[in-house]
């Protein structure tokens, strides 16, 4: 980093203390010259000047300010290389000065000059191991030289000789992480947290241990002892929105909103009260702060949809038609208008919109999100044909078949004619693991053919292993068998896999849990089943009906 530079260093009487050697090449007046004027640009903030200027007098004068201030100038400016001479140059003049031996450690590692990192490493060893803040500097080298196993081992013997150092278990916790012992990293992150609670850097470091770990509301405990701010309520609404918590995360993102008057935050802002359906809001805020709802495209489309989610379509037509169709989110602009004219029985235009997309996904889409939602059922099998028609290869048109499946499946209630476009879509694509598991849970679900359903799972499993929804389907399958104690390994390795907004599917496998907790007359493992239900799903009729019955 670079030093901040008095404007007493602007005396010229310094010029003098520093001890100036004049050779047969220089005369006194270059010299002079050249390091009043680098001195003065430093001051100005001119730094590549600065650097080239001080670096002329550079073989003249020997000093260990000037030393540390051009080596700091010409790192800032990138010149390593000289930054390196200077420094090869400072450690022979004051071999006991460490500052000198850690800045040509950081330019070799800066260069990737790993060779001489090294051999300068264990000079420093020699010359500087007893002190603690010298331990500390050595393994902070390792670890920038990328030797973490070296790290580890030394910072293990270094917390057990200081143990009330937050550094140490601070620097442990990132060497842990690199080397992928997660639980290591979250042990030593917490003890150094918990010896300085008050170091920002430590509590950022271990709440975004937490978030990796999708712990996200033990990050926000965190993030709430740091001084408030826009910024780091922005990042509990964040955390908040990933645990699922969508209130929290509109409060916390209106607060950030509030008090910094970001765009990008009401954006966001705006985003969460569309997944809330609070769309009386969204227009109040449209209305509010119209100059900003004007400069963001983002926020129009999401005023365009709580206008059509309220019917007023032709408003929110009117509203779309304003965003730049440069943006690179205008294919939801028009699959969001398609819902308007789907609502105003516009399906013509709904078609034109979507051949002028041209894109599979977005017929997709508007078949799953709208038609279906309107139950508009004869329109979604014309829009599929037409999908059908944009598919470009088999696999494409195996997704088609296995959208259709599902409309037929959940909507139509028509399980036969689900069964046979799912069996169309794996002929098309006998690899599209959803499309095996899905015919595979229907069969175990539908008691039509349990086994061949595990089987057509297992299949699925091979293509995507670990998949959670797989897993669930398996294990459903051994339910069914009354094979619940591997029912019971593949169901809590499904509810384990889930991602935190996997919600829903998670609630199913647990509700499948209980089922065979429920079949093996384990009432307590039951009971706390269906208290895991009720804590994400508080209504939930089956967890319910369990804990009421006595």
């Amino acid at each position: 980093m670079l030093k901040r530079f008095s404007f007493l260093i602007l005396s010229i009487t310094i010029v003098l203390a520093i001890g100036i050697r004049a050779n047969a090449k220089s005369s006194e007046i270059f010299v002079n010259y050249h390091f009043l004027k680098g001195y003065l640009e430093l001051y100005k903030g001119d730094f590549k000047d600065a650097a080239s200027d001080l670096w002329k007098v550079f073989p003249f004068v020997e000093s260990k300010g000037f030393y540390q201030e051009l080596v700091d100038v010409l790192v800032y400016v990138g010149r390593y290389r000289e930054a390196q001479h200077v420094l090869e140059k400072a450690v022979k003049v004051y071999p006991e000065d460490k500052e000198f031996y850690y800045k040509l450690f950081d330019v070799y590692t800066i260069e990737d000059d790993k060779k001489d990192a090294l051999r300068l490493m264990k000079i420093i060893q020699e010359k500087f191991q007893n002190t603690q803040e010298s331990l500390r500097k050595i393994i902070i080298m390792y670890i920038k030289s990328g030797k973490y196993e070296d790290a580890y081992k030394r910072l293990k013997r270094y917390i057990g000789r200081y143990k009330k150092d937050p550094s140490g278990y601070y620097l442990l916790a990132q060497v842990c992480l690199r080397l992928k012992k997660n639980s290591c990293a979250l042990k030593n992150a917490k003890k150094s947290v918990s010896l300085a609670p008050n170091q920002y850097q430590y509590i950022i470091f271990l709440a975004g241990l937490y978030e990796k770990n999708g712990r996200f509301l033990d990050a926000i405990k965190l993030y709430k002892r740091l001084p408030q701010s826009p910024l780091v309520f922005y990042v509990i609404a964040n955390d908040y929105y990933m645990s699922g918590d969508l209130k929290d995360a509109r409060r916390f993102y209106e607060k950030a909103f509030l008090k910094s008057g970001r765009v990008d935050y009401l954006e966001r802002l705006v985003y969460i009260l569309v997944g809330l359906k609070d769309y009386d809001t969204i227009i109040s805020y449209a209305k509010k702060y119209n100059k900003l709802f004007q400069e963001s495209d983002r926020l129009k489309l999401l005023y365009g949809i709580a206008l059509s989610e309220k019917n007023f379509c032709k408003k929110a037509l009117e509203e779309f038609s304003k965003i730049n169709p440069k943006v690179d989110f205008y294919n939801d602009v028009i699959i969001n208008e398609t819902q308007c004219l789907c609502r105003m029985g516009k399906f013509d235009k709904v078609r034109m919109l979507l051949e002028k997309v041209g894109k599979l996904r977005s017929y997709l889409f508007v078949i799953s999100r709208f038609c279906v939602h309107e139950k508009k059922y004869k329109e979604a099998s014309v829009l599929f044909r037409d999908a059908l028609k944009f598919a470009k290869n088999k696999k494409e048109k195996a997704v088609v078949y296995f959208y259709e499946a599902d409309l037929y499946y959940t909507d139509l209630k028509n399980r036969d004619e689900a069964i046979e476009l799912l069996r169309k879509a794996i002929d098309l694509n006998p690899k599209y693991a959803d499309a095996l598991n899905y015919l595979g849970y229907l069969y175990i679900d539908e008691n039509i053919n349990v086994r061949e359903g595990m089987e057509l799972v297992e299949r699925a499993l091979k293509i995507q292993k670990d998949n959670p929804y797989y897993l669930d389907s398996l294990g459903w399958g051994y339910y069914r068998l009354k094979e619940y104690k591997k029912a019971e390994v593949y169901l809590v390795k499904a509810i384990n896999g889930y991602k935190s907004y996997d919600r829903k599917a998670k609630v199913v496998s647990l509700e499948h849990l209980l089922e065979v907790y429920k079949a093996e007359n384990l009432k307590e493992k039951a009971k706390n089943v269906a208290h895991e239900i009720l804590k994400i799903e508080p209504n939930n009729r089956k967890a319910k009906e369990f804990l009421n019955k006595k």
